[in-house]
C-alpha cells in the first residue's frame, strides 16, 4: 500500500508539471503557456533556415511545424505571396491555414502566438485577422481574448485565445485561418491547454490521497 502511495503522489507531481516540459524555442518574447499539453511551433521562416531552406512550395504544398518537441500540425499558403524572404515570410494578400488531426482529449483552449509584423495595420489599412473552426466545419469562432506587444515593426507579437470549455462536441481536429495583408511573419505557435479540473475534482484527488494515507498508517501500525 506505501509503494501504491508513493505512485499515486508521482504520478499527481507528473499531472502537475504537465505544459511545463519544454522550454520555448519557438521565438524570442514568446511564452510557455501554462497547462499546454501539445505545442506546434514554426521558426525561421526564411530562405536561410538551418537544415534546409524554407520555399514557396514548401508553403502551398504544407510545411509541419519545425520546432523541437512540436506535434504534427501544419502550415499551408492557399493564395498570396508570401515568400520566404532572408529575414521572415513577407508578402501581401495572403491566406494561410494551421491544420491540426491530433487534438488532446482534455483540451480547453487554444492559444496562437504570432510574431507578425502587420504593416497594414501601421498605415491605416485593415489588420490581419485570425479565426477558428473545430472538426472541419465552416462555422468560425473569434478569439476570446486577443493582445498585442508592439515594437514599432519590429517582432510585433500577437496572442490569442480561444476558450473551448463550452464545446460539447468531441474536438477532433482544428483549423486557423489567418488572413494577412502587407506584412512579415517570423515565428509561430499554436498551443492546445488542458481545461482546468472543477474543485470537486480536486476534492476528490486529495480525498483519496487522504484515504491511501490512512490505510498506509493502519497497514503499519498492525505489522
Amino acid at each position: 500500500m506505501t509503494q501504491m502511495f508513493a505512485k499515486t503522489l508521482v504520478g499527481l507531481a507528473v499531472l502537475a508539471a504537465t505544459g511545463l516540459a519544454h522550454a520555448n524555442a519557438t521565438y524570442e518574447g514568446l511564452v510557455d503557456v501554462a497547462g499546454s499539453v501539445s505545442f506546434d511551433g514554426w521558426n525561421e521562416l526564411n530562405r536561410n533556415r538551418v537544415g534546409g531552406a524554407l520555399t514557396e512550395a514548401d508553403l502551398v504544398a504544407g510545411t509541419g511545424s519545425n520546432v523541437v518537441g512540436s506535434g504534427d500540425a501544419v502550415f499551408t499558403r492557399l493564395s498570396g505571396s508570401h515568400y520566404p524572404a532572408g529575414f521572415g515570410l513577407y508578402g501581401s494578400n495572403s491566406v494561410f491555414t494551421f491544420t491540426d488531426t491530433t487534438v488532446a482529449s482534455n483540451i480547453g483552449s487554444l492559444v496562437f502566438q504570432g510574431v507578425i509584423n502587420d504593416f497594414d495595420a501601421q498605415f491605416g489599412a485593415t489588420p490581419f485577422s485570425l479565426t477558428l473552426s473545430l472538426n472541419g466545419g465552416s462555422e468560425v469562432l473569434a478569439a476570446t481574448s486577443v493582445s498585442s506587444v508592439l515594437n514599432g515593426g519590429v517582432s510585433d507579437l500577437h496572442t490569442y485565445t480561444w476558450d473551448l470549455s463550452g464545446v460539447s462536441t468531441p474536438i477532433t481536429s482544428y483549423t486557423l485561418t489567418l488572413t494577412a495583408g502587407f506584412s512579415q511573419v517570423l515565428a509561430l505557435q499554436v498551443d492546445q491547454v488542458a481545461a482546468v479540473p472543477e474543485p470537486s475534482t480536486y476534492a476528490m484527488a486529495l480525498g483519496g490521497l487522504a484515504l491511501v494515507g490512512v490505510m498506509a498508517r493502519r497497514r503499519r501500525s498492525m505489522q
